[in-house]
C-alpha cells in the first residue's frame, strides 16, 4: 500500500501505533540498496551451493552462462526503463555501459573508469570490484573464474554491439595482484 509519498508501506494494524507503520518505510535509495544487497547475497549463495553440490568447475561454467543471460535481460530492461534507443556511436555505447554499472553496481560496490580507445574498443578500469571483495572474503579467489565480462557480453548483445571475441575463462585479476583493466573489443552494429 503506497503512503503519501508514493512509497510502499504497511497498512495500519489495529492496536499498533501509526508511528510504527511509518517507521517501516524505506527511502528510495535505501530500497535500492536493500534489493541489490539481497540479490547479490542470493547470487553468492547460489554459486556456493553449486560448488558444494557439483564442484567449482561446474559452478564457474554455470555462473558464466547465467551472468551472460542476466546481462542481456538487465540491459534490455534498463534501455526500456530509460526510454532510450540503442547506442549509435562508440561514445553513446560507453555512456550506456557506464550507466549500467552505476545502476547495477554503484559506488561503493564498484568504482569504474571507462575510456574509448578507438571505434571498436574501450578500456574498463575497475578500481574497486564488489565481486573481488566478496570472493576474497569467502576465501574462494584462487578457484573463482570471473564472470563479470560475461555479464558485459550480455549487455553488448542486448545493445546489438557484440563482443569481438567470447570472454576467456580467467581468474580475478585483483586476486592475482594485477589491476582489472580489460580492453573490451566489440563489433559495431550492422547497418
Amino acid at each position: 500500500m503506497p503512503n503519501r509519498a508514493g512509497r510502499f508501506c504497511f497498512p495500519p494494524v489495529e492496536g499498533v501505533n501509526e508511528g510504527v507503520s511509518s517507521a517501516l518505510v524505506l527511502s528510495g535509495e535505501k530500497e535500492k540498496e536493500l534489493l541489490r544487497s539481497c540479490w547479490y547475497s542470493h547470487d553468492a549463495r547460489w554459486y556456493m551451493a553449486v560448488v558444494e553440490e557439483f564442484g567449482v568447475e561446474a559452478a564457474n561454467r554455470l555462473n558464466r552462462r547465467v551472468c551472460r543471460a542476466l546481462g542481456e535481460a538487465e540491459m534490455r530492461r534498463l534501455i526500456r526503463a530509460l526510454r532510450i534507443a540503442g547506442p549509435k556511436t562508440v561514445q553513446e555505447l560507453v555512456q550506456v555501459v557506464a550507466a549500467a554499472f552505476r545502476f547495477f553496481a554503484p559506488p561503493p560496490l564498484s568504482q569504474l573508469e571507462i575510456r574509448v580507445i578507438d571505434d571498436q574498443s574501450y578500456e574498463a578500469w575497475l578500481k574497486r570490484c564488489f565481486i573481488h571483495d566478496n570472493i576474497k572474503k569467502a576465501g574462494i579467489g584462487p578457484s573463482y573464474v570471473c564472470a563479470a565480462f560475461d555479464r558485459i557480453q550480455g549487455w553488448h548483445e542486448a545493445l546489438g554491439w557484440p563482443l569481438a571475441e567470447k570472454p576467456p575463462a580467467l581468474p580475478c585479476a585483483k586476486i592475482e595482484g594485477r589491476e582489472c583493466r580489460p580492453v573490451i573489443a566489440f563489433q559495431p552494429p550492422k547497418a
